[in-house]
């Protein structure tokens, strides 16, 4: 008897930049941070907030944060610096926990112990992350600030 998992990703090597824009513009709308510049919310009782740092003609430049060092937990709080780019329609990871500079490979060992394809595995990061706010429905949580 043969099993197989349904994948859901493509085979395109860009999917998760593409799947990353549509999300987070679906987050965008529906939230409307880019008529207020920062919004809060609760995922799974964990504040989250969005702050609009840069927005220019073709991209925007989004701060995520959550922050899970109110409750007594050993997780780190999850800070991603993403950049949409409109007209090619993808966003991308461009700084995770205050790293920045992501390299797209890095020889391994390295000085900074990086995994070899570190960007992918912080936008793969970004990928799940918006899949767990659309599964726990952030929408009704929705705090307004400015």
């Amino acid at each position: 008897m043969s099993h197989s998992i349904k994948q859901d990703r493509s085979r395109s090597p860009m999917w998760f930049f593409e799947r990353n824009y549509n999300a987070l513009l679906a987050m965008l709308d529906e939230t409307r941070l880019m008529e207020l510049g920062r919004v809060q919310f609760e995922l799974a009782s964990y504040p989250v907030e969005l702050e609009l740092l840069e927005e220019t003609r073709y991209t925007v430049l989004l701060k995520i944060s959550q922050r899970f060092s109110t409750a007594n937990s050993m997780l780190a709080d999850v800070v991603f610096t993403v950049r949409i780019y409109q007209d090619a329609r993808l966003a991308e990871v461009i700084s995770y926990q205050g790293q920045h500079s992501i390299q797209y490979k890095y020889p391994y060992p390295n000085e900074g112990m990086f995994v070899p394809d570190e960007k992918k595995q912080c936008n793969l990061l970004l990928y799940d992350w918006l899949n767990a706010c659309s599964r726990l429905n952030y929408k009704e949580t929705l705090i307004e600030s400015c």
